[in-house]
């Protein structure tokens, strides 16, 4: 294969790479619409979360999740499950098994809920109420002027934030 071919075939895998990674996040801004047009707010969509994973996240999902998820164990020590050890050698490991099974199907519905949530429910774009370094030391400047009495030298501090204001008005 010459080179030519081969930076073809790389270029045309990342093409289609790139390709599939957008029509990905289109649907997921397609679906996020979809939900909050539905449930206008996303305290709505919480209060039904485990219907909401029920009927749209775990059928989605590998079968493996759903199954897990249909297993009933008994508690870790009850006598129910005291009597399987008994019985059985290996069903603490199996029972074990099990359990990582439902923990890993639950945070699997947990991960795309919490991504729906995002799609539906942008978080807000706050404007930064943050003040820059050298506002910061106007303010003091402005309160240290309303100072009457204090138990440090008010004039030598006063002049080095006067200096460090104009210090940092100097643009490089």
């Amino acid at each position: 294969m010459s080179e030519i071919a081969k930076y073809t075939e790389v270029v045309t895998a990342t093409k289609t790479a790139i390709k599939a990674d957008n029509e990905v996040g289109n649907k997921w801004v397609k679906a996020g619409e979809s939900v909050s047009a539905y449930f206008t707010t996303q305290k709505a969509l919480e209060e039904v979360k485990a219907q909401f994973i029920a009927d749209a996240i775990l059928p989605a999902l590998d079968k493996k999740h759903s199954e897990a998820l249909g297993k009933d164990l008994p508690r870790k020590g009850s006598k129910e499950f005291n009597d399987k050890c008994s019985t059985d050698a290996n069903y603490s490991d199996k029972w074990e098994v099990a359990n990582q099974a439902k923990k890993d199907a639950r945070s699997t519905c947990d991960t795309y809920f919490k991504r729906v949530l995002k799609y539906a429910f942008p978080p807000e774009k706050k404007e930064s109420n943050k003040k820059t370094f050298a506002e910061k030391i106007t303010a003091l400047i402005e309160e240290g002027g309303k100072i009457k009495e204090c138990d440090f030298d008010l004039v030598k501090v006063m002049g080095f934030l006067v200096q460090a204001e104009k210090v940092t008005k100097i643009k490089i």
